[in-house]
């Protein structure tokens, strides 16, 4: 921790819960010739899963979405998608729009992060103090 009680990323880094992809889940494309790369990451206080996609080829990409609950209840919330114009490019997660696809397709050059709120976290933390 800093002297501010905060984490530095590479301590957030070090202790997150991170999944690898690339447009099809579970397979990164490490190689020098990749232009794609996706990730899933728990928050560190298990209350929010982030997804993100990352398309620095020169043409859209569609990406494969990580399963959510099939109560139909949950789904992804469109945080961040650089290519969109403002104010549509950027959203606080309880205000961002659903995600119901099973793949997103992220266009040329940008970045795509979506949250998905985990409700058995929140149910199961213990109260505040």
């Amino acid at each position: 921790m800093t002297e501010h009680g905060r984490l530095s990323l590479n301590q957030l880094l070090e202790r997150a819960k991170i999944e690898w992809h690339g447009v099809k889940l579970g397979t990164p494309d490490w190689s020098e010739h990749s232009h794609s790369l996706a990730f899933t990451l728990q928050s560190l206080r298990a209350r929010f899963l982030i997804h993100g996609m990352l398309n620095a080829f020169w043409e859209p990409l569609t990406f494969a979405l990580p399963p959510v609950a099939t109560d139909g209840e949950q789904h992804w919330r469109r945080c961040i998608d650089t290519a969109r114009q403002s104010p549509d490019d950027f959203y606080v997660w309880e205000m961002a729009p659903l995600v119901k696809q099973a793949t997103y397709l992220v266009q040329p050059r940008s970045t795509v992060i979506l949250v998905l709120p985990l409700q058995a976290a929140e149910e199961s933390a213990p109260p505040p103090r």
